[in-house]
């Protein structure tokens, strides 16, 4: 398994008009109809991210690389034996490739209101991400970075678990084995990537 990142703000308008224009039809319609310039780059970035990605795993040239997508929305490589992922958070697009399935997120560590985590977290979870049995008072908005940092952890895992099933976020609460979690760090980003 290799992963890759790489930063919109590295993203040149030829690099972008050249990656859009080999876009399929679909994909550019939905990138004309996104509302942010910002997700405009994003989502011509995954594209050439992971075009880029796969070329390199699969040692042939980048413009021969097709990236498809299932009825599930869970993207494939198209005649070539390759799995590969894509996400985004911040400036930042991460892909990962891979011959088995796999699912990966990234997250910039920020800033959220923790009360997500009574939602998607299981107690052991919580404890960790806490240090300790949490109170009510610990489910607020917190700048505290080691508990963002953990909280962070837990969340790209389990949306690299459930982008790995094809399930969707509804599944987020689901235990998975952690053994196939394999985690990243960098700047202020964290990435999980989920491959058996």
């Amino acid at each position: 398994m290799n992963w890759y990142k790489f930063n919109i703000s590295e993203l040149t308008q030829e690099e972008y008009d050249e990656w859009y224009s080999l876009m399929s039809e679909t994909k550019q319609h939905r990138v004309d109809k996104l509302r942010f310039e910002k997700d405009k780059k994003l989502s011509v970035a995954g594209d050439m991210l992971a075009k880029k990605a796969v070329a390199d795993f699969c040692l042939v040239e980048p413009h021969s690389v097709v990236l498809r997508q299932k009825d599930s929305g869970k993207p494939y490589v198209e005649n070539f034996d390759a799995e590969f992922g894509i996400s985004h958070s911040g400036d930042m697009v991460v892909c990962a490739v891979s011959d088995k399935p796999l699912g990966i997120d990234v997250e910039k560590i920020r800033p959220v209101n923790l009360k997500v985590a009574l939602r998607v977290c299981s107690s052991d979870e919580l404890e960790y991400i806490f240090g300790h049995a949490p109170k009510e008072q610990d489910f607020t908005c917190t700048t505290d970075s080691a508990v963002l940092t953990r909280f962070f952890e837990i969340w790209t895992s389990k949306e690299a678990y459930v982008k790995f099933k094809g399930t969707g976020i509804s599944d987020i609460k689901t235990d998975f084995d952690k053994a196939f979690i394999k985690r990243f760090y960098f700047e202020d980003y964290i990435v999980s990537v989920y491959c058996e």
